[in-house]
């Protein structure tokens, strides 16, 4: 905690060592009078400059290509898929294991013709864009059984990056009940999964739940002509990945406990259940395969006055993060998420803008869902109302992604004010293209700070145990002893 916790990352030369930082965002005043509460912080988390170890880390990517038989109409849906297969086995970089998975009522490997997975090379890399070509259109759809393969496939291999890539055109329909869900849980540990529906036969809400379980992201497919640029992006992003994890570990003071934590950004997706907690204070969770990216975080600790000080700062919890993998990556100093108990109204009713932000931007993401169900219920006036709302709320947050895809639902007359009417008929592609990317957020870029920080004070270090606190902590959260003299004392 050697800088101010509130601090923004700043720019960085191209050529500095690899970094991890950590923030915490906050409005560190509550009112005194308020009882037991809650504290909300965002907890940014930023990976950078890991180009070169991304080039030297062992990754294995399994490409799962939906086969079955409504991919042949319109036939321009196997030939994108054959197309864009090509073109992701053409990014990958050399000494990466990797196989393509036909998926149809069951799952098998089409390349390497051995079964198993091959090495990325100039060979194998061709032979697989013949196999890609003559991908075929002939059976059902059973995502469970081709998610399973592809586990399996991952977990014979020692590669610190594991990832898949799955394309469909239809929903699960030959798995047996309740399968799909239990390989979801048996896969969430070994690898993530980026989506992508074509067509307009698939089902929005699946797909979003299985990168929801994978911890990856879903779109449509606009255009079939764009899926072999989609497939490059995703595996390029995928290639660039150089740390296997990061554990984030945050510890309340005696008495405290997390309330909840949930990533909102790139994605929306509450990880309170996800962590484990070892003990009532603690709760951790381990987010996978980083490149040099940023990824926020929304942490909930419940605080009570009981027993502070006011005009002090008090620390609820420190946050901490583990690098996980082989890497000599160093982990940031540990960040204090701060309360001050005051009696000033205007500073406890202070939002930060973080957190105001990602407030907007979870209320855009859950509008435009409800939007869906009502307009899918029959309510076309409750669609109208709250498709407008989104595109309020869109136009506010400088969304132009979502403007876009609202934009397919509705006709908007005024942005600003979320002024629409409903589009008719709205395109079932339409619909599953709004509600697929509901769970993508818009990365906060506006001020840092309400109002100029002062500059920080040095840290205490605690004399008992030596851990490091913030400069007004008056008691140490690791072994509770006071941090400074009492009234009258020594010192």
């Amino acid at each position: 905690m050697s800088e101010d916790h509130r601090r923004h990352d700043g720019p960085r030369g191209a050529d500095e060592p690899p970094a991890l930082t950590l923030r915490v965002h906050q409005n560190k005043y509550l009112p005194a009078s308020a009882g037991r509460t809650e504290m909300h912080a965002i907890v940014s988390v930023r990976a950078r400059g890991l180009g070169p170890a991304a080039a030297r880390t062992a990754a294995s990517e399994v490409i799962v290509i939906d086969c079955s038989m409504s991919m042949s109409w319109p036939p321009t849906k196997i030939a994108a898929a054959r197309r864009a297969t090509a073109t992701a086995v053409g990014v990958l970089r050399d000494g990466t294991r990797f196989a393509i998975v036909e998926g149809t009522e069951q799952a098998q490997v089409v390349y390497p013709f051995t079964g198993g997975m091959a090495v990325a090379g100039p060979d194998t890399k061709a032979a697989a864009a013949r196999v890609a070509a003559r991908l075929p259109a002939i059976g059902g759809t059973a995502i469970g059984s081709w998610l399973d393969l592809a586990r399996r496939l991952h977990v014979r291999q020692p590669a610190a990056i594991r990832h898949t890539l799955l394309l469909t055109d239809g929903r699960n329909e030959h798995d047996p009940p309740g399968y799909l869900d239990r390989v979801l849980d048996a896969c969430a540990p070994h690898f993530t999964c980026d989506a992508r529906g074509i067509g307009d036969g698939w089902d929005a809400t699946e797909l979003k739940e299985i990168v929801r379980r994978l911890h990856g992201r879903a779109d449509a497919v606009l255009e079939d002509s764009a899926l072999a640029a989609e497939f490059e992006e995703m595996v390029s992003t995928s290639m660039a990945k150089a740390l296997a994890g990061v554990r984030i570990r945050i510890r309340t003071r005696a008495g405290g406990r997390v309330g909840f934590v949930k990533q909102v950004h790139p994605t929306r997706v509450d990880l309170t259940d996800e962590g484990v907690r070892p003990d009532e204070r603690t709760w951790e969770w381990s987010g996978k395969a980083w490149g040099d990216e940023i990824r926020e975080y929304q942490v909930c600790v419940v605080a009570d006055p009981r027993g502070d000080p006011t005009g002090e700062d008090v620390e609820l919890a420190a946050v901490d993060l583990t690098v996980e993998g082989d890497t000599a990556l160093r982990p940031p100093e540990p960040e204090s998420v701060l309360v001050q108990w005051t009696d000033d109204v205007v500073l406890s009713s202070r939002i930060d803008p973080r957190l105001a932000h990602y407030d907007a931007d979870s209320e855009l993401g859950h509008t435009i869902t409800a939007g869906c169900d009502a307009y899918e219920a029959g309510d076309r006036d409750g669609a109208r109302r709250l498709w407008g709302r989104a595109v309020q709320l869109a136009h506010q947050l400088g969304s132009e992604k979502m403007l876009a895809r609202l934009s397919g639902l509705v006709h908007i007359a005024d942005a600003a004010t979320g002024e629409v009417r409903i589009r008719e008929p709205i395109r079932p592609l339409d619909l599953n293209s709004a509600i697929i990317v509901s769970e993508e957020s818009v990365r906060f870029a506006g001020p840092e700070h309400p109002e100029p920080a002062a500059p920080p004070a040095a840290d205490v270090i605690c004399a008992a145990c030596g851990r490091r606190s913030p400069a007004t902590a008056g008691f140490c959260q690791q072994c509770d002893a006071p941090l400074r003299a009492e009234p009258g004392g020594a010192g």
